[in-house]
């Protein structure tokens, strides 16, 4: 017996697609219980009147204001069985999704969780800055081992599992409870397995507006938790040092002197963003084996304004998980996971 769980917020197309897709599954869940965050675009109508085409039940439910954690809690909560697959409205799925993601779960009564897989792909792209972020980690896929940190895009766990791990973490704002509820379900069980054959497509932003936007949301949940400190000292601390060299060789080169001074601080620049720039030979190789050669330039760009917006979300998060996510950070602690 499999209950499908998801959450929502502003998107009918989203859910049109979403059961579409769902009732194509070669595996059927009993029911699909989704969570609406107090829509206003016509989604919460939608879910109250859409009629299943399979034999399911769904239960929508509707929690205005709810964050995703909340939301992913309450539709696990409402769940009338013990494995639950979740996943994010907005992706899509090969038929056999579901059923590679679910199935482990239903022929062994001692395993506890799935690690699912998802990628990326390339024709689903819909800008030159998603093709460029596709290159620049070449090509964004998950192929999960039992060890993975999977993302709640495309997971499976028993329900009595989530309660034993305390379900998802509330206090952080809006990103980030789905890789917390994976290190905390790592350390709590080693009753895991994986569906290694990626069937679930993540589908990325269009703009580089987005793009920033969604950075500055996932690193700040990241810097709520505690998590990733290394990241926010070591890539923050570089990109001021490139930022103060570049500054401060102007400074000197044009309005100062000595002008031996500008020129050693422009070298320093050259060198930190030379060394930056021979990094993105793959990506511009990558773009290249893709028939997308005018993209590279894009590459530098993007590189500097997602790594500035995600080290603003994470010290604005740090910042706030000091005050408000002290319950996160201590179920973290408690397993003898790393914080600050």
């Amino acid at each position: 017996m499999i209950s499908l769980v998801t959450t929502v917020l502003n998107d009918q197309q989203g859910c049109i697609d979403f059961f579409a897709q769902m009732e194509a599954q070669t595996c059927l869940p009993e029911e699909i219980v989704i969570v609406d965050g107090g829509s206003t675009d016509g989604t919460w109508e939608f879910l109250q009147n859409y009629q299943p085409t399979q034999p399911y039940s769904l239960r929508a439910i509707q929690e205005i204001g709810c964050n995703v954690a909340q939301g992913r809690n309450l539709a696990i909560a409402q769940a009338q069985h013990d494995s639950i697959v979740s996943t994010d409205i907005g992706c899509t799925w090969e038929p056999q999704w579901l059923e590679e993601l679910a199935q482990p779960l239903l022929k062994d009564n001692q395993l506890e969780a799935v690690m699912g897989s998802w990628q990326v792909r390339w024709q689903d792209l819909k800008s030159d800055w998603a093709k460029v972020e596709y290159a620049l980690h070449d090509g964004l896929k998950l192929i999960a081992t039992s060890t993975s940190h999977a993302s709640s895009r495309s997971i499976a766990y028993r329900k009595s599992l989530w309660e034993k791990i305390g379900g998802y973490p509330e206090d952080l704002t809006l990103a980030g409870d789905d890789m917390i509820f994976a290190l905390l379900l790592q350390q709590t069980t080693a009753q895991i397995t994986c569906a290694p054959i990626p069937r679930c497509y993540w589908q990325r932003p269009v703009t580089l507006k987005s793009f920033c936007q969604e950075a500055l949301r996932n690193f700040r949940g990241g810097g709520e938790a505690g998590i990733w400190l290394d990241y926010g000292i070591l890539v923050g601390g570089r990109l001021c040092f490139e930022a103060c060299c570049l500054m401060f060789s102007l400074f000197w080169l044009f309005w100062a002197s000595p002008t031996w001074l500008g020129i050693l601080f422009l070298a320093s620049f050259l060198i930190s963003a030379g060394a930056r720039v021979r990094r993105l030979v793959p990506a511009i190789r990558r773009l290249n084996a893709c028939s997308y050669i005018e993209g590279w330039y894009r590459l530098l760009v993007f590189e500097y304004i997602i790594r500035f917006w995600g080290l603003i979300g994470y010290w604005q998060g740090f910042v706030l998980g000091l005050q408000q996510c002290q319950e996160c950070r201590n179920r973290l602690r408690n397993l003898k996971l790393r914080t600050v």
